[in-house]
Formats: structure tokens, sequence, C-alpha cells
């Protein structure tokens, strides 16, 4: 029914599919509504680095509402909306560049979409944008490096490769997704309100994302754990037509029983000046409120295990430099350039001034008033990536190590203390620790401050290998027992 209003702020996918399979809303409706929320706001947010032409979206959505009505829904997400990271592959006919968040790559298309573009598209979803994120995945600079910037697109507000999560929480896309290296996707989440979860590494196709795949996973991000979970399902099985029903049924845990949790200790994971500005009444509160969330799961039924001492991110750093005489930090960038150079060649020919990591460290100097500004005036790890060698044996063999070692502190402490799951504050970099092993990490939101700009915050949980299904338990038992961890803020509708 052309006119539906459609709550951009509150509207999750389940009640959008409802009302889409009951004719109350059509396709059209939905990408008026959300382009419209994008028209007003993303200027000052600066979440989309580009939005789809509204011609192109429409025309995609009135063949979708008329496919509806032939032969019915292709499956749970057929005309729902989507915005995903700018480093994702998109062709030219979907009318977005693929940027990077690079000055130097506007313009650039890919020769065909990506892995997870098409695994999107052939389950009916329509891709509204492309959210902005920090330059090159935040491998550019050193400091001054303020999360959150990039040359193509600016600030977002809330650091890290955020536009996705700023997309979603300022009522753009119900939906996003995008690659998380370390923190991405689970630490803007959290101070938005929202549920997201990277997957265990290699276990989603990056093919046509810009990645570095020895520790990136691309993930959901959603304001309920049924639509986190309903998308990583299209993401891991590929089935576009999944039964949603019974798969909620199957995941849908409305108590803790059976849960077995583990609570680190604050003062060992609490998060580092540079991360989080220190402010006593917000660590007290953030303090207040864990214990006051472990007390009820286990008057839920839960296990709870407090104090669980697995390492934090600087004690596993530690104890693998002690051990293998290897800093994880020096792995993150490993293999830069090769997979940047590999990732500029899928672009369609004519459409990209960058054929090397070489030329744009070049352009980046002829240009340097949009590219090295004063606030980020240098690019030291690009020209470091220059010299790297091809194909590093010896690098190979350090990851591994590191990955193992990583794996071999988790799993001690998940088994030794008997629990599924473990959970930090998500400032406090567990999904460091979670990146450094290749496991999934998940964010769950917990409310909002009484102070300290009222930001959000909530936990980031770890598991062991292949424990995503566990996420998906805590995610939803979290739902469904806590339903006041997110609210809407006061803007940014307007009446």
């Amino acid at each position: 029914m052309a006119g539906t209003v459609v709550d951009v702020l509150n509207a999750e996918v389940a009640l959008l599919r409802s009302k889409l399979e009951s004719g109350e809303l059509q396709s059209v409706d939905l990408v008026a509504a959300y382009l419209k929320q994008i028209n007003k706001h993303n200027a000052e947010l600066k979440a989309l680095i580009s939005v789809a032409p509204e011609e192109t979206v429409l025309s995609r959505a009135g063949h979708l509402d008329e496919e509806r009505k032939t032969n019915g829904a292709r499956g749970p997400f057929h005309d729902i909306l989507v915005i995903v990271k700018d480093t994702v592959l998109t062709e030219a006919s979907l009318g977005m560049d693929t940027t990077c968040g690079t000055f130097g790559l506007i313009g650039a298309k890919g020769r065909k979409n990506a892995d997870v573009v098409e695994l999107l598209l052939k389950a009916g979803m329509i891709i509204l944008g492309k959210a902005n994120l920090s330059e090159l995945n935040l491998f550019k600079v050193s400091p001054p490096n303020t999360a959150g910037w990039s040359s193509a697109g600016g600030y977002t507000p809330v650091g890290l490769s955020s536009g996705r999560v700023v997309a979603v929480a300022a009522g753009f896309v119900p939906l996003a997704l995008g690659a998380e290296t370390d923190g991405s996707l689970v630490q803007p989440a959290s101070r938005a309100g929202l549920y997201a979860l990277k997957p265990t590494s290699g276990t989603v196709s990056v093919k046509g994302i810009f990645v570095l795949p020895t520790y990136d996973a691309i993930g959901p991000i959603a304001r309920t754990a049924k639509d986190v979970a309903d998308m990583l399902m299209l993401l891991l099985t590929g089935d576009t037509n999944f039964n949603h029903h019974n798969h909620h049924e199957s995941m849908k845990v409305s108590s803790w029983n059976g849960l077995r949790v583990g609570f680190v200790d604050y003062g060992t994971w609490a998060p580092a000046p540079f991360v989080v500005e220190p402010a006593e009444s917000f660590t007290s509160q953030t303090k207040a409120d864990i214990e006051a969330v472990a007390a009820r799961i286990l008057s839920l039924g839960g296990k709870v295990v407090r104090d669980v001492p697995l390492p934090s991110f600087g004690q596993v750093t530690e104890i693998i430099k002690q051990k293998h005489n290897v800093n994880p930090d020096d792995l993150w960038g490993y293999g830069f350039r090769d997979e940047f150079d590999a990732f500029v060649s899928l672009y369609e020919t004519g459409t990209s001034q960058i054929r090397s990591l070489a030329e744009l460290v070049q352009f980046n100097k002829d240009h340097a008033d949009r590219c090295l500004p004063a606030d980020h005036p240098s690019q030291p790890f690009l020209e470091t990536a220059l010299e790297e060698k091809a194909n590093d044996p010896e690098m190979d063999t350090k990851v591994a190590k590191v990955k193992k070692e990583a794996q071999a502190l988790i799993d001690e402490v998940l088994a030794k203390y008997e629990v599924d799951v473990i959970l930090a504050q998500s400032d406090g970099r567990m999904a460091s620790v979670a990146a450094t092993a290749g496991y999934a990490v998940a964010a769950l939101p917990v409310r909002y401050a009484s102070d300290f700009n009222r930001r959000a915050w909530g936990f980031n949980a770890i598991v062991g290998a292949d424990g995503e299904g566990k996420l998906l338990d805590l995610m939803s038992a979290r739902e469904a027992t806590f339903p006041d961890a997110r609210k809407v803020p006061p803007k940014p509708v307007e009446e």
C-alpha cells in the first residue's frame, strides 16, 4: 500500500518482512522511506560514501514487488534493504563506486560484484549504499590517526569503520554488512546499541572485498539478534530460501538455562585511554551494570563464572612475544601490498586511475591537500608496505604460530572454567584477541550511560572454534530477557 509510514529508527527485518508478506508494505515504500532519511541526515553523519541512484533502486524495487505478486518471495530477505562497507566491489549497473575510503579511487567500479553482493541480490535484497570507513581499513597512517576518517568520505561520528553502524542506528537501512579485521564491526556496534557478529575467519567468501584474509571476516549488523542470525545463516549457507521460521525456533533461547557464561575481571580488561576517555562515573556505572547482568543471568537459570582469567590483548601479545618472538600487532597488515594490487585489478577498465599501491602512494602526495591534510599528514604504513616481500614463507609461519597460540590460550580458559562464552566490556579489545585466534566474536548492547554523552555500551563475547551457534544463543537470550537494552535516540528523526 503506497504511502504507508515506515518507522525507520525502529523497524526490524522481521517486522518489515511481515508487512511485505501481508501486502501492507511494498518494496517501493521502503526505498522511498529510507532514501528520505538518508537525504535528511547523511550530509551531517557521513555514514555513506555513496548512495545508489534513486531511479536504479526504485526500478529494482518495482521488479521485486511484481515478482512477489507473480511468483512469491525468493526467501526471507526478498525486498529488504541493506548497505555494505565501501570495500565491497559492486559493478557499474548498481551505480556506486568502491573507494575503500580513498579519494584516489572515487569513480572506480568493479568489473564484477563481490561474491557476497551476488548472494544479496540473489536473495532479493536491495543494496542502498556503500558505508564510510577508516581509510583503507585504517591501514594508512600513524598518529595522528583518528579512526573513522577517510579522504573519500570524511569523518563518521563513532570512529573505526563505523559508517555501517551509523547507517543502521540512524535509520538509513535495517541491516548492514562488512568485514572486520580487529573490532570494526563489534566495537562501534556496541557504542550504537546494536547487535553484530564477526564469524570465524574463512567461513564466508571475501572474494571481491578488500580485506587481509588472514584475519578478516564479513559479518552482519542489525537491531535484533534474530536479524543477525538470519543474515549469518544466509552468509554461511548461501541458501537464499532457508526456512527462517524453523531457524528462529532452533535459536530462540528465552531463558539462560544451559548457558554457561564467563565474565572477565574488569580491571584486567579496562579500556585504554586511547580507546575511551577516562570518566569515573562511567566506569562505576559500567562495573555496576556488569554485576547486575551477571546476577540476572544467575537468577534466570544460567551459569555464571566471574573473573575468568582470559588473557587481555596486551597479555596475549606478551605471551606470544616471549614464546615465539613475534608481535601479533606486526602481522595485521601482512600481505597488504599484494592484496591491494590484486583488488584494484578487479576494477572496470577506465574507471580507476589507480592500478597499484605505488600509484596510490604517489597520487596521495600529488593531492596532499585532500589525501594528506594537516590532521592526517602522512602515509607511513603504505610506504612501508611497498617494500614488503611477496609470498614470504617466514611471515606465513609466524601467522600460523600466532593463531595457534591464541587459540590455545582461549580454549584452555573455556575448558578449565567450563564456560561456553566469555564476556568483556566492548572497549576492552576482546575483538583483538578473537582476531588473533581467528575465532568468532559478537557485540551485545547493555544500556546507555546516565552521563558521558549518554553513550551506549555493551559486551563483546568470544567463543572457541565454530562457536557461532553459542553466540547466537547468547544474543537471543540477552534480547529476550533484557528487552530494554536498546532505545531509540531523540534524533535524527524530525517531526
